[in-house]
């Protein structure tokens, strides 16, 4: 109770709700305004460690490569190796800042502790050292000129041989805060993940790049980034940013696991001279509302494997005693994939209802000489269904549309599928030896399935159509498509292949053919 004379606590409160009610309209507003300006702010500085010093006291550790383990891990007298902060029992406790200066280290980082904030630096503890992902490494989709791996600008790990090791290890942990570290010369770039597939990681990979990963002797060896591994480890709600992946032997990035998000994102393969060497997936998907976005992949066009880009699977092939994983919700947002031969791809009847949107394949493809050259666009395999491809341009590919088949969905409980229900939306085609490529790989007399083409611009395709195999199903809808004026594009090119004549006016719906010589009684 207020004594007496005072006001108390709910009579103030009272006083001042209705001060701020009788005030002018103008200034309520300003301070509302003030207030909700003010709660994300608020927000970040809680629930970043990395900011939240002003509102409690954050543990805070130092290492360098002139440091010593039996130091206390002071900015003063520092810790030599990650290892013995965050993975010594008497190292960083969990929820502790560990600033790591540039310098080369020779070690395998296993972080034994959750809510760690493992920073690297250049000179001063929180300086920003470059962000390789936004080197200009090859203007206009040339050759790459990649930016050093420099110790003197950001911490070094370097593994010595790219056939064993990890070099980042965040297996069942949460919460981990990786930002500024180069890693290289080891069998894994950085690993995450649980057995359980409800275990919620949260962690946040920043300005984390990779190069030289995997045994390019053995047959399948090599992952960059890895949240999850298909069937066995599950990453969930974690977040990949400014990466730079350079010459992983078997898959770039990959994301197994829900709601996570990875943006610019660039990886490249520069060794492809073996199916060994060569990188086989770019960015690839295995789990439900994950995004992927403003990214870029490169392929040396001559290399042994044609190269999967930005790719969405299940794991019917690869159960290995684990849940089988539908993937749906996944958005795939503004990225660019060069020389793929798949570019943009859904695979396997357990991936459904994803969208890609914005994005630009491109190939080398010149269009005038008989090689199509490298750099495919659009991919269809295998019982994906459902899925969407809005706004996507492909610009010199050698097959813009591919829709195929394997082997490897025979794992499902019944049997093959075809990929239907999908529709591709306002797509842009500029300049591809072949329009739509339906296959026969795998899929010999099996019908390619009740997919849709709308909205879309068909330029300067020399064969539009090769059908490998049944296509009654087919419907085109309010579509350009064109062909290559003045270079005798004739009826063969038109539409070509074992059932070409399956390519029937009635699936086409207000649809022109500019410069294409049509079937008569078209």
């Amino acid at each position: 109770m207020a004594s007496q004379g005072s006001t108390g606590v709910g009579e103030l409160m009272k006083l001042r709700t209705l001060a701020f009610v009788q005030m002018p309209a103008c200034y309520r507003n300003i301070i509302v305004g003030f207030v909700l300006a003010l709660v994300p702010v608020l927000a970040h500085a809680v629930y970043d460690p990395i900011l939240r010093s002003g509102f409690e006291s954050t543990p805070t550790f130092y290492v360098a490569g002139n440091g010593n383990n039996a130091n206390p891990g002071t900015l003063a007298q520092p810790w030599k190796t990650i290892n013995r902060a965050v993975r010594d029992g008497n190292g960083a406790p969990a929820g502790s800042i560990v600033y790591v200066k540039a310098g080369t280290y020779h070690e395998q980082v296993i972080i034994e502790r959750d809510d760690i904030q493992l920073i690297g630096y250049t000179s001063v503890p929180g300086d920003q050292p470059p962000i390789l992902a936004n080197a200009p490494i090859n203007p206009d989709n040339g050759n790459p000129v990649f930016p050093a791996f420099d110790p003197n600008q950001m911490p070094l790990l370097d593994g010595g041989n790219r056939a064993s090791g990890i070099g980042i290890n965040l297996r069942n942990r949460r919460g981990i805060n990786v930002r500024n570290f180069n890693v290289r010369n080891y069998a894994y770039g950085l690993i995450a993940g649980s057995e359980d597939p409800a275990f919620i990681e949260s962690h946040l990979l920043d300005n984390v790049n990779v190069s030289t990963i995997g045994d390019i002797t053995a047959e399948y060896s090599g992952i960059g980034i890895g949240l999850g591994s298909m069937s066995t480890q599950f990453s969930n709600g974690s977040r990949v940013q400014n990466a730079l992946i350079i010459n992983a032997a078997a898959e770039g990035l990959k994301l197994n696991g829900d709601g996570n998000e990875a943006s610019n994102i660039r990886v490249y393969s520069t060794e492809g001279d073996t199916e060994e060497s060569s990188t086989d997936y770019y960015v690839l998907v295995t789990g439900r509302y994950n995004r992927v976005g403003d990214s870029y992949i490169w392929r040396k066009p001559e290399s042994a494997h044609s190269g999967h880009g930005y790719t969405i699977k299940d794991n019917a092939d690869q159960l290995a005693g684990g849940p089988l994983i539908e993937p749906t919700g996944n958005i795939f947002e503004n990225n660019v994939a060069v020389f793929m031969g798949e570019g943009f791809v859904v695979r396997h009847r357990g991936v459904h209802h994803n969208t890609f949107i914005n994005g630009t394949a491109y190939g080398n493809y010149d269009g005038f000489s008989e090689s199509c050259g490298s750099g495919n666009g659009i991919v269809l395999r295998d019982g994906a269904h459902s899925n969407d491809f809005i706004n996507v341009h492909m610009v010199n590919t050698c097959e813009a549309i591919v829709i195929g088949d394997s082997s490897e969905d025979e794992a499902s409980p019944t049997p093959l599928l075809a990929a239907s229900g999908n529709r591709i939306i306002a797509a842009e085609i500029q300049r591809s030896y072949i329009g739509l490529m339906f296959t026969d790989y795998y899929a010999a007399g099996r019908d390619a399935g009740d997919n849709t083409i709308i909205d879309s611009n068909f330029n300067l395709v020399r064969f539009m159509f090769i059908a490998m195999r049944p296509v009654q199903q087919m419907r085109y809808q309010d579509t350009v498509f064109g062909g290559t004026e003045g270079t005798g594009f004739s009826q063969g090119w038109f539409r070509g292949g074992s059932y070409a004549e399956q390519v029937l006016r009635s699936q086409f719906t207000n649809c022109t053919f500019p410069n294409v010589d049509l079937p008569p009684g078209w």
